[in-house]
């Protein structure tokens, strides 16, 4: 694990992915996010897989809206992918981060990608959740720990 720029990341993947460009998606980054510790390609598939999540869940002629924005306190970032796609049923959120659960069946995908996201995650000392309502668009939040950044000495 080592610190990542959270801000950096965030500007490749929506530059390199095809489907988060901003002809077919309006990601805003809401001012800088911050250094996390982590581990730079788990970071950045569970990132690219939340936001591939964003962009395609959508009602058909919809052009997605992403939000991304981070909160730290206490030694930890949360940063929030939010969306106003087709949301996710209460009772439906527990099976979320399971294998195979493929909760929406005319959206293509194998089911697997929020199982890895949790895997990842945790194996960087970190959490994921998800708030939602149907037809609310959803919410997911990645806690990792803040990066500490050594002080210069002059």
């Amino acid at each position: 694990m080592e610190p990542v720029d959270l801000s950096t990341l965030m500007r490749g993947l929506i530059e390199t992915y095809p489907n988060l460009h901003a002809d077919n998606a309006e990601i805003c980054v809401e001012g800088e996010l911050p250094l996390v510790l982590a581990n730079e390609a788990l970071v950045t598939q569970c990132f690219a897989n939340l936001l591939g999540n964003a962009v395609k869940f959508v009602p058909v002629g919809r052009k997605p809206h992403v939000r991304i924005r981070a909160e730290t306190r206490n030694g930890g970032t949360k940063v929030w992918i939010e969306d106003t796609g087709i949301g996710i049923p209460k009772q439906a959120q527990s099976l979320l981060f399971k294998m195979f659960q493929k909760l929406e069946s005319k959206y293509e995908g194998t089911g697997i990608g929020l199982a890895i996201v949790r895997k990842v995650v945790e194996r960087m000392e970190g959490t994921v959740g998800v708030e939602s309502e149907e037809g609310q668009g959803r919410r997911f939040w990645v806690e990792l720990p803040v990066a500490q950044v050594p002080e210069q000495t002059a």
